[in-house]
Formats: structure tokens, sequence, C-alpha cells
């Protein structure tokens, strides 16, 4: 988690490798991946943004991918022990070797990104700490325990003692994302959820308002088959799934550069 980044260095032209930036066109550029995870205690979510990658996209997006796995990635016992963990030290790794490259050559197709903050001055890397405190808690509470229970005399008569079991890691609680009414986001959306557009006719409608729906309610307009992720997830709708009738596509957009698809809905009519 580098802090200080060589963003207005002089363009080395003899630098090109031949390697183009997914996302600005720049060289040189590095083919690698960075991911995000969100834990939701009983489910999980992995989010992954492939290169290649300039050196000033590749930290714009490993700055943005790693904020967010700082916050929404421990809520959950498989992510706080492994996943959440794995996935920002694989970000780290990366982000090691997008430092290795020379700024961008000036020219390309696109600007590249902002790179924004440096990861350490953002509100988000205060959640590096929760592991931190959450073991300790742990530790703490299980020499509470231990120091509680103090020491007996065989003349003394035995009584039933209650014992405390620590829990697994004390953090926040997080309420869990059933499938049931309550979930209405679309961003929450599984193969198996049907979704109704509160905008209007969801077949003609070109700026849609997407809410999950139970399938059995008559307001349910189509029924979603896949959720894939990642900037060609629509392409994914088309090429995997040809039986969705229509595919809505979820972007965002980091720092100054082009709108990037996170996930798409492919559905079929009902």
């Amino acid at each position: 988690m580098t802090t200080s980044d060589t963003a207005f260095a002089t363009p080395d032209f003899a630098s090109a490798n031949g390697v183009y930036c997914k996302y600005c066109g720049a060289t040189p550029a590095v083919k690698l991946d960075f991911r995000a995870h969100r834990g939701l205690i009983l489910f999980m979510q992995m989010r992954n943004l492939p290169g290649p990658y300039c050196r000033n996209c590749g930290i714009a997006v490993f700055r943005h991918m790693t904020a967010d796995s700082l916050v929404q990635g421990w809520w959950g016992p498989i992510s706080f022990v492994v996943v959440n963990p794995l996935t920002i030290l694989s970000n780290v790794v990366n982000r090691g070797r997008i430092g290795r490259l020379a700024p961008p050559i000036p020219g390309g197709p696109s600007q590249p990104m902002d790179e924004g903050k440096p990861l350490v001055q953002r509100w988000q890397f205060f959640g590096f700490f929760i592991p931190l405190i959450a073991i300790g808690s742990v530790i703490a509470s299980a020499a509470g325990s231990q120091s509680s229970s103090g020491s007996g005399y065989s003349s003394y008569p035995t009584y039933p003692r209650t014992t405390y079991t620590a829990p697994y890691a004390v953090i926040p609680s997080v309420p869990a994302v059933p499938k049931t009414t309550a979930r209405t986001d679309p961003g929450f959306a599984v193969a198996g959820d049907c979704i109704h557009n509160t905008h209007g006719p969801l077949a003609t409608d070109d700026d849609p308002v997407l809410v999950i729906v139970p399938c059995t309610d008559p307001q349910a307009e189509a029924e979603v088959i896949a959720r894939p992720t990642g900037p060609l997830a629509d392409n994914q709708c088309d090429t995997d799934y040809p039986e969705a009738d229509m595919v809505f596509t979820h972007t965002t957009r980091y720092g100054s550069g082009p709108e990037i698809q996170t996930y798409a809905l492919c559905v079929r009519m009902k």
C-alpha cells in the first residue's frame, strides 16, 4: 500500500512495451487483474476488473478496489479469514508490478484515469484495522474468561459454573440479505430472482428503474437467469445465455476514466 507515486514523471518514449491499457489505450502497460470482495454474512460477492493497465489507470483501480475491500470485505466468517485477506494481498502484489511501469506515453486514445488520493489518505484505510481489533477483542475476551475463573480449594463445595465462550470475531452486526421481498436492490439480484420496472413497461422502457420482487408477484416482468461481472459482462450474456431476452448493465467510473461495467443482469421475460 504505497503512499507515494510519481504522477508527473517525464515520459520515457523508449519504455513502450507493445502492451496497451484497456481503459485509456496508453503504453507501456501490463496484463493483470484487480479485485474487490464483499462479505455478506451468509453470502459473498467478488468483483474483478481485468487489465491490461498503464501505470495511472492501474494505480487508480487498485486504490478504488482495495478501499472497497477494506470496508466491505470482512463481514462473513470465510470472507474474514480467507477470501478478503487473499484479495487484498493479490491487489498489493499487482500494485507492485504496476509501480515498476514507466509513466504512460502521451498520445493515447483516452486520458489515463486520475489516480486519486493514496490509499492511506482515504477513510476506507481504517478498515485495515477491523481484523486487528476483532482478533484483539477475542484474545482479550478469552483472557478475561480465564482470569475470572479463579482457583478453588478442595474443602469447599463445588458450585455450578457458567462458561463463557468468546465469539469468533467481535465485529459490528451487518444484516444478511435473504431472498425476501425486503431485498429489492437489483445490485443484489442473482439467478432465479424476478424483477419489476417501476418506471414503466419493461419491454419498451429505455431508462428502467428495476426492483426485485417475488416471482409469484403479478408485477414480476422478467426472471434473472445469470449475473456475470466485469467490463464485458453484457457480452457474456449474449454468448453464454442466448435464451436471455434482455440485458441490463450497471456501470461505474474511476476518476476521469471511461465508464466501466461492473455487472450485468441477463433476464428472460415472463
